[in-house]
This record gives structure tokens, C-alpha cells and sequence, in this order.
């Protein structure tokens, strides 16, 4: 069980405290953290995760997982990755991880948001598409992996614990 996390803040100096985000995941995924932050004219986004190792303990499926202009957090398992895989090949997709995040990130160049549909799995995701300054937020159908959102003028916070958003913002309190 992984966890993520998020922010887009309008305000571009916000300093965020990963560290003590960090620390809150970390039940949730010991074995690695990773960050990504990309600073714009209008806001600035900041992606965190925190990984659990099943599939692929190699370094490089660590996340935030980037492939073309497409930089992503994931928490979950795609049953029938294997399947997606083989058929991505098809139209000549290379693999250099045996993990479901590389599958998942392809399958998104592929197909957009219709490979939601091909998923059989449960997930929450970011999917920042740096080309076109857009945020995909996803989750599994059931929702068994969770995905928490707050937004206000200045801030869209995501995470897959509530926790996480406390810690990421500004406010005393969120309407839970």
C-alpha cells in the first residue's frame, strides 16, 4: 500500500513541508519517497509519494514515475497489467520495468482517460500532463483506494489520507 499526495498552490513562494508529509506517509510506504515539483507563471504543483515495493523492487519504478511530458503518483494494483502490457507492445510501446505504474503511465499516453475503462484494478492517481498544464485525478470505480480532495481560491489539495491534506494546508481546519 502506497500513498500520494498533492498540491497546486497559486501562491509560488509556499514553502511545502514534504518532510513532515513524509513522515505521515510513511506507514504507508517505507521503502521510498519521492517528490516532483514544477514551478509555473500561475501556481505551483508539488506531487508526493511513498512506496511500498510488491512488484519491481528496482529503483526505477520509483515514483513520481515520468514518461514523455507525463509525470505520475499512483497507489494500487492493475490486475491485468500483463494483458495491457502485451497489447501496448502491440503499437510498439518499449517496457524497461516490470512494474504496473510503467503499464498504467503508457496506457494513459495511449489511450487518455478511456484506459480507466480497460483497468481492471483498484488505484488512486495524478497524472500531470506538463504539456498541457493539466491534472487528471483518478480512483478505482469501488473507491478501495482512497482519494481525498479539497479545494478553496488558492489551493487543490489531493492525498490518499486525509491526513495528508491536513498537513499540506494552510487551514486550521477541513471539512472532513
Amino acid at each position: 500500500m502506497c500513498g500520494i499526495a498533492g498540491l497546486i498552490n497559486k501562491k509560488k513562494d509556499f514553502i511545502l513541508k514534504k518532510n513532515k508529509i513524509f513522515n505521515l506517509m510513511n506507514s504507508r510506504g517505507p521503502d521510498e519517497k519521492g517528490y516532483y515539483k514544477n514551478v509555473k507563471v500561475n501556481y505551483c504543483i508539488h506531487l508526493l509519494h511513498s512506496r511500498l515495493t510488491i512488484l519491481d523492487d528496482n529503483k526505477r519504478s520509483n515514483q513520481p514515475f515520468k514518461f514523455k511530458n507525463y509525470v505520475m503518483v499512483y497507489n494500487g494494483e492493475l490486475y491485468n497489467y500483463q494483458d495491457l502490457k502485451n497489447n501496448l507492445k502491440k503499437f510498439n510501446y518499449k517496457f524497461y520495468t516490470t512494474s504496473d505504474t510503467e503499464v498504467f503511465i503508457k496506457a494513459y499516453d495511449k489511450w487518455g482517460t478511456k484506459c480507466f475503462e480497460l483497468f481492471d484494478g483498484m488505484w488512486s492517481v495524478a497524472i500531470y500532463d506538463t504539456k498541457k498544464d493539466e491534472l487528471i485525478l483518478s480512483r478505482d470505480i469501488f473507491g478501495e483506494k482512497p482519494l481525498y480532495i479539497y479545494k478553496d481560491n488558492n489551493d487543490l489539495i489531493f492525498g490518499s489520507e486525509i491526513k495528508y491534506l491536513l498537513g499540506m494546508s494552510e487551514k486550521k481546519n477541513i471539512n472532513q
